[in-house]
């Protein structure tokens, strides 16, 4: 049986201290053999506690991104959500991949988060637009380059990935622009945990 503790000598000195953590309750215990002190890697841990997401966008083969046009995907966490974000996005051809902060967006389509821990009853504190009409970018705080061919007949695909821990109560804006010339197949995909 695992024992339950508070943390009040957080605060007093002491030469033996017993290994103890937080779960995803907020509730303390020490570590033991009925219940091992976690050593995951702090993303897959957030993924068994259910407070993993993801949203996407993609352009398939039938509905290709055109030259010049751009997938956007803004997203705002509600207070004291300090998301730890993770950025990916391919294109069949050139392409640049654009972060921005304090966006000013509207309309566009709603999109739930994907809980990426299906047996779990959380949800996430996002609110998600896929393509909105941006008025404002916003602060730029990353952009890259995406190689991936050049050219009407440009092939392979390149990728990008970038993680960030984000504000609450801001809206962020992330692009990916079409630069190769010709109509790719893209992908936009974010993954976070709260």
């Amino acid at each position: 049986m695992a024992i339950n503790i508070s943390r009040e000598s957080d605060t007093t000195k002491s030469r033996h201290v017993n290994p103890a953590y937080v779960d995803k309750d907020g509730i303390s215990y020490i570590a033991g053999s009925d219940r091992p002190f976690p050593i995951l890697d702090i993303n897959h841990l957030r993924l068994h506690e259910g407070r993993a997401f993801k949203a996407y966008r993609i352009y398939p083969g039938a509905t290709k991104l055109a030259n010049g046009a751009s997938c956007n995907i803004a997203v705002a966490w509600a207070s004291g959500v300090y998301a730890h974000v993770l950025v990916d996005a391919s294109c069949g051809g050139d392409a640049e991949l654009y972060m921005y902060e304090d966006a000013t967006v509207s309309g566009g389509t709603s999109f739930t988060a994907i809980k990426r821990n299906r047996t779990s009853a959380t949800t996430s504190q996002s609110a998600i637009l896929i393509n909105p009409t941006v008025t404002v970018t916003g602060t730029e705080m990353d952009a890259e380059i995406i190689a991936g061919g050049s050219g009407k007949k440009s092939g392979g695909a390149g990728s990008s990935a970038l993680e960030i821990v984000l504000n609450p109560l801001t809206t962020y804006l992330f692009r990916l622009t079409n630069v190769s010339g010709a109509a790719q197949m893209a992908e936009l995909f974010l993954e976070w945990y709260e």
